[in-house]
């Protein structure tokens, strides 16, 4: 009995050594500095992802982008939003002439505390950190060599070096900016792009979503009235014979996307893909919601639906700081309701699709009174747990909706 007693308080304390360890490394989540993306920078980026598509890139030609420091943390943040695991995490960016170092506070998803963290990189070896810092503490060199080995064995990194040694950029590294440049070699940029960006790389991917633009032109001409509720378009293109959703949903609903936004994947009407007849797509008689519940839908099939919606709860929460209008409820909760129909149809059988009919928009979304209160002025300063409170409330009423019920 005693070596039992001996042993729970040995296991005792080695729980409270690693707790105390844990609190000690790690800062709660209002010591983290935020970095907010206004909606300016936003329309920057996709400025830059029009100028650059590799549909408009000449051989031949260099291609120049300068980033100052607080660019190179906005990327890096939207970027780490794409992979689950650094979803929500922070950085900060020093660029000097010999090096460019980047602090990163990662989200333990306990007791919403970030663990600090401090690498070094220098354009020479552009896949291995050249230091490492924990909670303020460098890690010795065969620690940093052997975490560096491990990353590079992971084919998401493998494929992003490939694509760095076939582009060759030279890179600039002054006091406080970066310039990147590359003279354009048309490389095969399949494998990698395939992964990130599909209509970027993929010939057949660019010819279904043109069949599939020119199938959607065809069918908005013989629609009479020019406010088309969502739930119309999606149950005929959802509901054909010859619709295969495992293959042709990304496509599809980046034919959608295009017709709401004008533009999908930085490719331009006119300039990369067909004209479309002028019609809108409404949901709950809007544009807007239209646009946020498609454009969610759409990258979802592009990256993972949860890191879709760490993006979208990144960008509300810095509209909720920056913008003079503040935070969009509705927005919200229409980037929800795209991301769970999505889910809802990748999880259901062909047969199943087929008789896809959601009579009303409040089965695709809740009515306006659901998020009504999240209008109201008096409310405060919205914080991200709150967003993160609309997106849980919006998920339960859906579990309830008809759509979903079986």
């Amino acid at each position: 009995m005693k070596w039992l007693v001996r042993l729970l308080l040995v296991l005792m304390c080695l729980t409270g050594l690693l707790a105390g360890g844990f609190w000690w490394a790690t800062v709660p989540d209002s010591q983290v500095p935020r970095t907010i993306i206004p909606f300016s920078d936003l329309r920057k980026y996709r400025q830059w992802m029009e100028q650059y598509h590799p549909a408009r890139l000449e051989s031949g030609e260099v291609y120049e982008l300068a980033l100052r420091e607080d660019d190179v943390q906005k990327l890096a943040i939207l970027l780490a939003s794409t992979q689950p695991a650094l979803a929500h995490s922070q950085f900060r960016a020093d660029i000097q002439p010999d090096a460019l170092t980047l602090e990163l506070w990662w989200p333990t998803r306990v007791f919403e505390r970030f663990l600090p963290v401090s690498l070094v990189w220098q354009p020479e070896e552009p896949f291995r950190a050249q230091s490492l810092t924990v909670a303020g503490f460098g890690l010795p060199a065969s620690w940093v060599d052997a975490l560096n080995d491990r990353l590079n064995a992971q084919r998401p990194v493998a494929d992003a070096r490939a694509v760095w040694q076939q582009l060759s950029p030279r890179v600039d590294l002054r006091d406080g900016s970066m310039t990147v440049s590359v003279e354009w070699g048309d490389p095969e940029l399949q494998g990698w792009l395939g992964d990130f960006a599909p209509f970027w790389a993929d010939g057949r991917q660019r010819e279904r979503l043109q069949a599939e633009v020119l199938w959607l032109g065809d069918w908005l001409s013989d629609q009479e009235a020019f406010r088309i509720p969502l739930r119309q378009v999606l149950s005929v293109m959802v509901t054909r014979p010859d619709f295969d959703w495992d293959q042709d949903a990304p496509v599809m609903l980046g034919a959608l996307t295009y017709a709401s936004l004008g533009e999908v994947s930085g490719l331009k009407p006119g300039e990369d893909l067909p004209e479309l007849p002028f019609k809108r797509f409404t949901l709950h008689g809007r544009y807007d919601l239209a646009r946020h519940f498609l454009l969610a839908m759409w990258l979802g099939t592009q990256m993972s639906p949860d890191s879709v919606l760490e993006l979208a709860v990144y960008k509300e929460w810095s509209d909720a700081l920056t913008r003079r209008s503040g935070f969009s409820a509705e927005d919200m909760v229409a980037n929800v309701a795209g991301l769970e129909l999505l889910l809802w149809l990748q999880n259901n059988g062909t047969d199943f699709r087929k008789d896809f009919l959601p009579a009303t928009d409040d089965t695709l979304m809740p009515p306006a009174e659901f998020w009504a209160d999240w209008q109201q002025d008096d409310r405060g300063e919205l914080t991200e747990r709150q967003i993160r409170e609309l997106v849980r409330d919006t998920r339960s009423w859906l579990r309830n909706s008809p759509l979903y019920s079986p």
